[in-house]
């Protein structure tokens, strides 16, 4: 039965609301496939016709949510260029990075706290990090990565994704528009004096 198939396309959402809601409550150690039926509403049958075990199901569902980031990263920084991304004039599209990373903030605050080989907020870092780069080196047309450019491609990635992880724990008091404006100014003059000028408010 093909997975576009909208019985498939539940059932596999269903599974996969299962183990994030397993994940908040408890280390994927101690989560069971017989807990994951449950919790899916469905019968050990049907998770195996899928995934050969629970490991095998964590590791389809972390690749497909950094794919699904990475489309969205990579539209967010389309318009990037070594002329306009020091000055985020694509800031635009760099709110709808924003708003999507918004959107799976539940799943992505569990997937965050997950011990894996490289850790999940790590690997959003580099797709950030990988995608910045690619468009520095495109559009300067540079054979090779310029090391200045890879400093600047880890630093903007990690500065954003540690900014969306600060945003995330106060957003009752900071707004998506303050988080675009603390990140272009971080670009634009440097994060001290942003600091500096936040606490001059």
């Amino acid at each position: 039965m093909p997975q576009t198939d909208l019985r498939v396309v539940k059932t596999l959402k269903q599974i996969d609301q299962a183990l994030l809601e397993s994940l908040s409550e408890m280390p994927f150690e101690k989560i069971t496939v017989d807990q994951l039926c449950q919790t899916a509403i469905i019968n050990r049958s049907t998770f195996y016709k899928y995934y050969k075990s629970k490991y095998d199901l964590m590791e389809q569902y972390l690749k497909r949510t950094l794919t699904e980031f990475q489309k969205q990263m990579n539209v967010a920084f389309i318009n990037a260029s070594p002329e306009n991304i020091h000055h985020l004039i694509y800031q635009k599209n760099f709110e709808k990075a924003l708003r999507f990373i918004y959107k799976n903030k539940k799943e992505y605050q569990i997937l965050w706290t997950i011990p894996t080989e490289y850790g999940v907020f790590s690997e959003m870092v580099q797709v950030i990090h990988d995608n910045i780069l690619d468009k520095l080196c495109t559009e300067s047309k540079v054979g090779s990565p310029d090391l200045y450019a890879d400093l600047y491609a880890r630093l903007f990635a990690s500065d954003m994704m540690t900014l969306v992880r600060w945003w995330f724990r106060y957003e009752e008091t900071v707004t998506i528009k303050e988080v675009q404006e603390i990140m272009m100014n971080n670009m634009k003059q440097g994060m001290f004096r942003t600091f500096r000028e936040h606490m001059e408010k």
